[in-house]
């Protein structure tokens, strides 16, 4: 009887791997964080307004080229903006946009340049 005792609070001990353990341990829950999209409004307008306007706004030496006044300004242009910015990088003339402003921007373009 003592034997058959001894066996089973052995394979009672042996009978749990540390895998097996493990595997019982709940995994940290991660909180998720909330993707922002940039918008037209809370991004792209201030971008343009602080890199474009000095040069494209109304009355500047670049607005006959393209002038800056607002979103429907950017979308009906949107390919020549794209090109300029973020594939030939010639503007801002004199100025640069960093990587994070650029990646936001190509973002923006991404999604349809939502308000």
């Amino acid at each position: 009887m003592v034997y058959l005792t001894l066996t089973l609070i052995y394979l009672l001990l042996c009978g749990c791997s540390k895998r097996q353990a493990a595997e019982m341990t709940p995994a940290p829950v991660t909180p998720e964080v909330p993707e922002i999209t940039v918008t037209y409004t809370n991004f792209t307008q201030a971008l343009f307004q602080t890199k474009c306007a000095g040069c494209h706004g109304a009355g500047r030496g670049a607005a006959s080229i393209w002038t800056f006044n607002g979103l429907s300004s950017i979308t009906s242009n949107q390919t020549r903006i794209r090109q300029s910015v973020l594939v030939t990088k010639s503007m801002p003339k004199g100025r640069s946009l960093s990587a994070a402003e650029l990646q936001s921007l190509q973002e923006w373009f991404d999604k349809n340049m939502p308000e």
